[in-house]
């Protein structure tokens, strides 16, 4: 959901109302910032908002270079509540909010495996990365790449497996999908963590597990239907968690582990 002069957009996630809990700094005038995985260019608006210099926001126009299971690369078919769409237009909701807000808000079509100094002139004092890991095979190799561009600190915010995360807070543990649903690895908050480190960052700072609400454009279904689920399957407890109370969250603040020596 975006706040636009006039008006709020029915989103899919009420992300306004997890901003409190990711430990973004309440300022970053003069910096130059890279948000990673925009889709509707919310983050990388309040980073604008908070004063940075320069903004700039990558995603992947093409639908045929997303990294979703193979199963899910149907063009124009609605799975679990995820239309597929092929390329950004004039009318989507970046550009829509982009124009409504007068940004300065630069968009990038690049994945984030693609992301290195050479393709996005330099690195950033700041760079947030958010709900993008759970749609990739390899999480640990885009965090590397997402590290040759930090050249400050990042801040990750990403899905997490809620009952692992309560159950072994301490053991990484991560469910493998990749199949009928467009989700890969689902990490506890430890083997979130873990994937993090793992990629070359130290960790500064990471939040308990809090819930991002749905926004009144999510798909929902009957109450009947999700307890029936709930009964059934891990999934259909998962949906039934994600309709209650949202999908679960861990964000962490960090910086990349730089060699000996090395300018900061």
């Amino acid at each position: 959901m975006l706040e636009l002069p006039g008006v709020t957009t029915p989103g899919w996630f009420d992300v306004r109302r997890t901003v409190d809990r990711v430990p973004m700094p309440p300022s970053l005038a003069g910096k130059r910032c890279l948000d990673v995985g925009t889709w509707d260019g919310f983050w990388a608006f309040e980073m604008e908002r908070r004063g940075a210099t320069e903004v700039v926001a990558v995603d992947i126009e093409d639908q045929a270079r997303w990294d979703w299971p193979p199963e899910m690369r149907v063009t124009g078919e609605v799975r679990d509540g995820l239309a597929v769409v092929n390329e950004f237009r004039e009318d989507d909701p970046f550009e829509v909010a982009r124009r409504a807000l007068e940004s300065r808000v630069e968009r990038r079509d690049l994945s984030i495996y693609e992301l290195s100094p050479d393709a996005l002139g330099g690195t950033f004092d700041f760079v947030f990365l958010g709900d993008l890991l759970l749609h990739l095979r390899d999480p640990v190799g885009a965090l590397a790449a997402v590290r040759s561009v930090v050249g400050g600190e990042a801040v990750i915010a990403e899905t997490v497996d809620a009952i692992p995360s309560i159950l072994r807070p301490r053991t990484p543990t991560a469910r493998l999908e990749g199949r009928t649903r467009p989700w890969w690895w689902q990490p506890n908050r430890a083997g979130l963590l873990q994937m993090i480190r793992s990629a070359g960052f130290d960790v500064a700072e990471a939040t308990g597990l809090y819930f991002l609400p749905l926004g009144p454009g999510h798909p929902r279904a009957k109450p009947g239907h999700l307890l029936r689920a709930a009964v059934r399957s891990p999934h259909g407890r998962e949906e039934l968690v994600m309709n209650v109370l949202g999908i679960p969250h861990v964000a962490a603040r960090v910086r990349p582990i730089r060699p000996s020596g090395a300018e900061a």
